[in-house]
């Protein structure tokens, strides 16, 4: 079960919803430091935004965009208390008018990578979608940053 179902699960009063996930390949996905020989190998997290603009679930969207667009974000990560990723929220697509939270409006389960994705090959993908950036979670959800697809620097 995904993070995402089990907090949604959680917040419908669901009691007792647990979530297991373990291994090397779950390190590397979280962006843990590694040793031998792919510890020198360029991952997403090398170009990765540490601090995007997040939000809460219950925040307006008027208050969120004041907030988040002087910043120059293009998107608000929705996340909950304990920074698992919920939606986003892409700033273009709302005004500053709008009395909703950002549960009303967010875009639900938005696609994310893991931290030991390669960069190069990451950005190029997006390019190929058109996508403007890609959340990076580890393998529980929790969010690690974002990627822009400007980070061609990879």
């Amino acid at each position: 079960m995904s993070p995402r179902a089990a907090w949604r699960l959680e917040a419908l009063g669901y009691g007792e919803v647990y979530d297991y996930v373990s291994g090397k390949s779950d390190w590397m996905a979280a962006g843990l430091k590694t040793e031998g020989l792919s510890s020198g190998r360029p991952r997403v997290t090398d170009v990765m935004d540490r601090a995007p603009a997040t939000c809460d679930p219950g925040e307006l969207v008027a208050e969120v965009l004041t907030r988040v667009r002087p910043t120059g974000a293009e998107v608000c990560v929705v996340v909950d208390h304990e920074r698992v990723v919920q939606g986003r929220i892409r700033l273009s697509r709302v005004d500053l008018g709008d009395a909703r939270t950002v549960e009303e409006v967010m875009e639900p389960g938005p696609a994310t990578i893991r931290a030991d994705a390669d960069p190069v090959e990451t950005i190029e993908r997006m390019r190929r979608r058109g996508a403007a950036s890609l959340i990076v979670s580890t393998p529980e959800g929790v969010l690690l940053g974002v990627v822009s697809g400007a980070a061609s620097s990879a």
